[in-house]
């Protein structure tokens, strides 16, 4: 103690340097507690024996089963061609849910366009119409993960800030 009243100098610099690495190390401790469960939330299987990982696998598999349908009843487009690279984006990357970029609003965006698109050429028959439903089906299982989605908004929220931002990769996909 004689020392720190001693050399204040001294005792204010590893004073302060002990607070920012406590700070620092809280901040980068909570992040990796969010994000480990966020990642658990993911891989949680639901009561159908479903994991969030699994129904984005699958999501997936349909877009692409409904671009190859439309594409064969109409033409191959921008959207058909977007649609195919965000399913394979998610099949690629679909084990992290911070890997997932703007893909599932991609597969949702695309998915509307072709969908009126379809109706409007009169082209919606039995194979499209099951092909959507199935898309439609997976979108709505995704939204209907609330642990998954209250993990990964709180994951969002603390990461947006400094010093937290530091420590975060990607910010969490939710599904709304």
């Amino acid at each position: 103690m004689k020392f720190f009243l001693e050399n204040r100098a001294r005792a204010g610099v590893v004073l302060a340097f002990v607070i920012i690495f406590a700070s620092v190390f809280g901040t980068w401790r909570s992040v990796a507690m969010q994000a480990g469960k966020v990642q658990r939330e993911f891989t949680k299987e639901d009561s159908f024996g479903q994991t969030v990982s699994s129904t984005l696998s699958d999501l997936a598999y349909h877009s692409a089963v409904f671009a190859d349908a439309y594409e064969r009843a109409v033409e191959k487009d921008n959207d058909s061609m977007l649609l195919r690279s965000a399913a394979q984006e998610i099949e690629s990357r679909g084990d992290d849910p911070t890997a997932l970029g703007d893909e599932y609003i991609n597969i949702q965006r695309s998915i509307r366009n072709l969908y009126d698109r379809l109706l409007v050429a009169g082209q919606y028959k039995d194979e499209i119409r099951a092909a959507h439903m199935a898309v439609e089906s997976d979108l709505s299982i995704l939204r209907k993960y609330e642990d998954y989605n209250a993990a990964a908004k709180k994951y969002n929220v603390k990461t947006a800030v400094f010093p937290a931002s530091l420590f975060a990769g990607e910010q969490a996909i939710v599904f709304e």
